[in-house]
């Protein structure tokens, strides 16, 4: 695994999503039950930014169509996706939240 710094943990609100740009693509990030969670900020159905959408525990909606994905292992909870939010692995290292972003 290569896990890197993403984000320090101090900028990651429970219950809020905090969008971090990388190279290749946007990654949103949410402490949820004192877990951080990491997922590529983009809706499987359009392809479009799913960060916008409503964020409720462990379920995010997309604000366009509505499907709805658990972000704690991508699954599809509500159509009209299919196809499963790419998450990645996380760890907190000191204050730093390392995201590892070619697991995938």
């Amino acid at each position: 695994m290569a896990f890197k710094k993403l984000v320090s943990i101090q900028e990651i609100e429970d219950g809020k999503l905090t969008v971090i740009k990388t190279r290749h693509f946007s990654v949103a990030v949410t402490k949820w039950e004192n877990e951080y969670y990491a997922f590529e900020d983009s809706c499987t159905h359009d392809g479009e930014e799913i960060s916008c959408g409503k964020l409720e525990g462990c379920v995010i909606t997309c604000p366009r169509h509505f499907a709805k994905f658990d972000i704690r292992d991508g699954s599809v909870l509500a159509l009209p996706a299919t196809e499963p939010l790419t998450v990645f692995p996380t760890k907190v290292n000191g204050n730093d939240l390392e995201v590892d972003l070619e697991s995938v």
